[in-house]
């Protein structure tokens, strides 16, 4: 039987354990001996008990301390808030309340209405019946005096409105701290909780003091505000290795400290960080001081040009007006005066706290305030009952004057281009976010640059002088798709819609109330049309299904009805639950957070984990999102077993070991070592850090969701996560997201399931036959050839063999190549001695007309093979491109071998070519039955330029660093698929008889096509012209009859002949090039095989070729495709792979032998 044996992962002794009692939740077998059966039936939480009780009893206990100890403090606190409240906590209170319990600081990011306030409350006075000390910051006094009143049902032991460290409890205002600093400086509690972080995130200098509160030493906040000051200059290309070295020590310095700060709590907070100080607080603390913003709305959104008194005069009491900045504060107070002249009592939103507790009370009809995100009215108002809706007063957009907008890249391109000023666009597409702010910043502070960078800067320079000379001609308003260029007065301005402040003002009438959503309306008085269509443009890929209508048509009394019955029953019922997702890449977890709005980030041992809020219906997921960077285990290189496989009788016990990477040479190995073996630096992570996280977090939540790429490689790295976590958390669920889209994950947490043990199996068997032949191999060549970097591998050695009979085959056949220049077509002749050409006759022999059918998506294989002859791009940087595309949600999963297009595929093409102008040619395709993966295409109807324009207006929406490869990469598989989904092509033939040097060769060419999928993707045509010509163009070289591989051909080989799968492909050909046995031309791109090459592929299929032959390795292969479907047990492969390596080692058991 073939059992993996995870090292280093017992949760008690911290020794090995095997995989069926980390499946089941339960320490290794030296720490509890027996069977396993009685506790298969008990929870998560009666198991801990149970297997402490028995540790405690048989004297074992070690490290199961600390999981009991979780269990039993989380089980207090929450019995305590039971009886509190007289309530159960809700599944996000649970989470809250067991972090709160292990001292960790971080962000409730949560709806109004969950229990933050609450959850504080109950934990603070606990805290004080210990004996502990509690600092409450609240933003106004109103507040402070609801906090207070609540918090003294409970325990009476409080100061309100200022500190007393005499006291337990301290309930104070963000304007106390700041005031009456000097008196309060010394005071240091144990537990600090902000009910309204933005006051904080505004100001460094609160910061300065929350720092001096927390007992946080100077020394520590000044390492942690030069840190943020060193990752903003990782930009700069040539001092990247030494800042980043810098960067490490400074985290290690501060990593020290953590813990011995005062615990900090967010209860709200919707700004982000961006002062340096308000950034170091993170690094200190462990977690971003912001909670992530939700754009969870049940809203109907309308546009009228009605005049607002008439509007509010059909819907009654209970409407924010949010006036757009560009009318100025002037135009609020001019509407209130004149709704109020009209009987409607206003109030004007600003800060403080009176007009809000006034429309509480039913004393005011509507608020108004400006359309501002950093505003109250947008931000600050929060009343569920009495809010019903929002009227826009003017499309609410953003205004920036023309001579600063410019000095963003970005911005500059985009107006460039509808300047029509010829500007290399990949020059400021290709930079990254951090490069794109310091070129900004260096134009603001009139600094040059270093490098790269400021050849950039220059050439950027000379384009704002062109653009400002160009619009200083221009009177009228210039108009984009999505924004407008006006001039008021002497000044020039950028206008477009802002979104933001349209999702968080339209939400303020739609909130959670009563565990459901209640109904808003949203009004927007339209005043620019144009701006006004950029906006919804822009929300259709925010939100789901918005499609605003005009107001005049509303049923209004239903929908009257409807809001009301929100509020005073329930709205939209909820469903809510918490849970961890973890996925492979740190893109595609910032990815998919970041998908249902702005995330709160967290830091647990140095792993970035991102908070998020996902709404499907009346489901909501609180998830944690982190990244297990791939695989995080493999075999062992101990010298244990038969390289890290022990064999027991009948049992095959492979050895998975974390793994450890190098800061410095970023080599990775799976074996504890002080120093790294390859470059001996002392600086090593490990993915125990990862583990660690996870078993953290996997004892907060509901559920965990293994979400790792859909293919078998994920699947092993899932059951590797699945069963280290088990024992912390086995509520486990396998998540296949085939697209980064919001879709595609909600899809996925719909299609739950359980991980695919024979998928599993499968990998392993694979993991362990390249290991056992690999290494036996490679040990046997560099013996034979007296050199360590000698190595081989069975699916290797085949391509090796194939690349070396060409590269033979070619010298042997060598000559000369004639590329004659015929029209826009070159014919190539093969020529045994280098000859003169001096005439050449060209006749068209045939004519035809023919329908041509449009290709199906794109394959891996296919994929791969397209982007070399298309663009020399080599298939290592084509997955590395298409990995990226995948994670930042614009292609589906790459690695695939179906060409099935799903039903939403086909709408994204129909969508595409409707808003083209060629829906009659749309002819929808499935392509084939439905699998476990699709074919390769676009997640949206977006084309090449759409996506260009995109990141021009907003850099920062993907976290990759886009080079003229990924365009390349997009538009490819864009087109490709586009075309699949339309009509056939018609397409006009011609067979062309070309006569020289007595030679006649016939040729059929594509002269002409039209219609159906040319219209997107259209194949290269050719004109040649008829008759003799004299003295043709040509070149003659030196070549050979047979032609060498390039890296399509190879690949198209490997799929053909079955040797490998779409994941390794590239990795195949890129071991060749790292040993030294192939390499790749630099003009021709060709593969050609070495010296080294030949004499390694001569002596292994020598001598072994029993176990290297193409045969023996796609055999191999199809057994493991077999165990892979259940159909074949892993163990008589192994046994069999076991006894060729017995037998191939007692045929060699001496050097002089091999």
């Amino acid at each position: 039987m073939v059992t993996s044996v995870f090292l280093k992962a017992c949760p008690n002794c911290l020794g090995p354990l095997e995989e069926t009692r980390a499946l089941e939740g339960l320490p290794c077998t030296k720490c509890l001996p027996g069977d396993i059966t009685p506790y298969k039936n008990l929870s998560i939480e009666e198991k801990i008990r149970t297997i402490y009780n028995i540790l405690v009893t048989e004297n074992k206990l070690n490290a199961y301390w600390n999981l009991y100890y979780y269990l039993d403090s989380s089980s207090e606190i929450i019995e305590y808030f039971k009886r509190i409240t007289n309530n159960e906590p809700w599944s996000l209170q649970r989470l809250w309340l067991k972090r709160l319990t292990q001292g960790i600081s971080f962000s409730m990011s949560a709806p109004t209405g969950m229990g933050k306030t609450t959850t504080i409350i109950v934990f603070s006075t606990f805290l004080a019946n210990a004996g502990k000390s509690v600092l409450y910051i609240v933003p106004t006094k109103s507040l402070l005096q609801q906090i207070c009143e609540k918090m003294k049902k409970i325990y009476d032991n409080i100061s309100c409105g200022e500190i007393n460290e005499q006291k337990k409890i301290n309930i104070v205002t963000t304007t106390y701290i700041n005031r009456s600093f000097e008196k309060i400086k010394n005071y240091r509690p144990n537990f600090i909780a902000v009910d309204d972080a933005d006051s904080i995130v505004k100001s460094g200098k609160t910061v300065d003091r929350l720092v001096t509160l927390m007992g946080i030493p100077s020394e520590v906040y000044e390492k942690a505000i030069k840190l943020v000051k060193l990752k903003k200059l990782l930009a700069i290309e040539e001092k990247r290795d030494e800042i980043e070295k810098k960067i490490a020590e400074i985290e290690r310095d501060i990593s020290k400290f953590y813990g011995t700060a005062s615990q900090l709590v967010v209860a709200s907070a919707t700004l982000r960080p961006k002062g340096i100080k308000q950034k170091a607080l993170r690094y200190i603390t462990g977690f971003d001081v912001t909670t992530a913003q939700i754009y969870a709305r049940n809203i109907v959104d309308t546009y009228t040009q009605k005049s607002i008194e008439e509007i509010i005069s059909s819907l009654g009491k209970g409407g924010l007006i949010l006036v757009s900045r560009d009318y100025g504060k002037q135009k609020i107070k001019e509407l209130a005066e004149y709704l109020e002249s009209k009987g409607i009592k206003v109030g004007i939103a600003i800060s403080g706290r009176k007009f809000l507790e006034k429309f509480s009370a039913g004393e005011l009809d509507v608020i108004i305030g400006s359309a501002s995100y950093y505003g109250v009215a947008v931000r600050g108002i929060d009343e569920p009952k009495k809010l019903k809706y929002v009227i826009f007063y003017g499309v609410p957009k953003s205004r920036i004057r023309i001579n600063e907008a410019l000095y963003n890249p970005f911005t500059l391109l985009r107006v460039s281009k509808l300047l029509k000023i010829d500007i290399d666009e990949n020059k400021i597409l290709s930079l990254s976010s951090s490069e794109s702010q310091m070129i900004k910043l260096a134009f603001i502070k009139s600094q040059q640059l270093t490098g790269k960078l400021e050849e950039t800067r220059k050439y950027l320079e000379e384009k704002i002088k062109e653009a400002k000379e160009r619009l200083s001609k221009i009177n009228e308003n210039i108009i984009s798709d999505t924004f407008l260029i006006r001039k008021i007065g002497k000044e020039t301005y950028i206008e477009f819609p802002d979104a933001i402040t349209y999702l968080q003002g339209s939400g303020r009438s739609s909130r959670l109330l009563n565990d459901g959503l209640t109904l808003g309306l949203a009004i927007t008085i339209v005043d620019d049309k144009n701006i006004y269509d950029m906006l919804i443009n822009r929300l259709k890929y925010t939100i789901y299904n918005f499609n605003p209508v005009d107001f005049s048509t509303l049923n209004l009394d239903e929908i009257k009805k409807e809001i009301e019955r929100t509020r005073k029953e329930s709205g939209y019922k909820m469903n809510i639950s918490t849970g961890l997702m973890i996925v492979e890449s740190p893109t595609k977890a910032r990815t998919i957070a970041r998908l249902f709005g702005t995330p709160a980030r967290r830091n647990i041992g140095g792993i970035p984990i991102y908070e998020t809020v996902a709404i499907d219906g009346n489901n909501v997921y609180i998830l944690d999102i982190m990244a297990s960077k791939g695989h995080i285990s493999d075999l062992t290189t101990e010298e244990k077993g038969y390289y890290g496989v022990e064999i027991k009788d009948n049992d095959i016990l492979p050895l998975y070991s974390p793994l450890y990477r190098c800061l410095n040479c970023k080599r990775i190995f799976s074996q504890e070592l002080d120093k790294c073996p390859y470059c001996g630096s002392e600086l090593i992570t490990s993915s125990l850090n990862t583990i660690n996280a996870a078993r953290e977090l996997a004892l907060e939540v509901d559920n965990i969701f293994i979400a790792t790429d859909p293919d078998v490689e994920g699947e092993k790295i899932g059951f590797d996560l699945a069963a280290l976590i088990s024992p912390y958390n086995n509520n486990i669920k396998r998540v296949k997201i085939h697209e980064i889209t919001k879709k595609g994950v909600i899809e996925a947490l719909r299609s739950l399931s359980t991980l695919d043990l024979n998928l599993v199996k499968s990998q392993v068997v694979r993991r362990i036959e390249d290991r056992w032949v690999g290494f036996e191999l490679s040990k046997i060549l560099q013996i034979k050839f007296s050199n360590r970097n000698y190595g081989a591998g069975r699916v290797q050695t085949p391509v090796l063999g194939w690349i070396v009979k060409r590269t033979e085959d070619y010298k042997n056949n060598m000559g000369y190549l004639a590329f004659i220049e015929l029209g826009n077509y070159f014919h190539k002749i093969f020529l045994q001695q280098k000859m003169k050409i001096d005439k050449i006759k060209i006749d068209k022999i045939k004519e035809e007309t023919d329908i041509i059918s449009p290709f199906p998506p794109y394959t891996t294989d296919t994929l791969l093979i397209d982007a070399y002859n298309m663009y020399k791009i080599p298939a290592e940087r084509v997955m590395k491109i298409a990995q990226e595309l995948f994670e930042s949600g614009l292609i589906t999963y790459h690695r695939t071998d179906s060409i099935h297009v799903s039903t939403r595929g086909i709408e994204i093409a129909k969508e595409y070519l409707n808003k083209s102008n060629m829906i009659n040619e749309f002819i929808p395709r499935s392509w084939g039955s439905e699998g476990t993966h699709e074919a390769i295409r676009p997640t949206r109807p977006i084309d090449v330029n759409e996506l260009k324009k995109e990141i021009e207006e907003n850099p920062q929406l993907y976290y990759i660093k886009f080079t003229w490869a990924h365009f390349a990469i997009y538009d490819m598989i864009f087109k490709r698929f586009i075309a699949s989904q339309m009509k056939e092509a018609v397409g006009k033939y011609a067979t062309y008889e070309i006569s020289y040097l007595d030679k006649k060769d016939e040729v059929k060419l594509l002269t002409g096509i039209n219609k159906g999928f040319s219209l997107v993707l259209s194949p290269k045509t050719y004109q040649l012209p008829e008759g003799d010509i004299i003295n043709p163009k040509y070149k003659i070289i030196r070549g050979s009859k047979i032609k060498l591989y390039n890296y399509a051909e190879i690949i198209k080989e490997m799929k053909d002949k079955n040797i490998g799968r779409p994941s390794t492909y590239s990795k195949i050909i890129q071991t060749l090039i790292r040993h030294g046995y192939v390499v790749e031309s630099k003009k021709r791109a060709v593969l050609i095989a070495t010296k080294k090459g030949i004499n390694v592929y001569n002596y292994l299929s020598e001598k072994f070729a029993s176990l290297v032959s193409e045969s023996t390795t796609v055999d191999l292969l199809q057994k493991m495709d077999m165990i892979a479907n259940g159909s074949l047990l892993p163990d008589y492969v192994l046994n069999e792979i076991l006894g060729q390596m017995k037998s191939l080692v007692s045929s060699l058991n001496s050097e002089e032998q091999i």
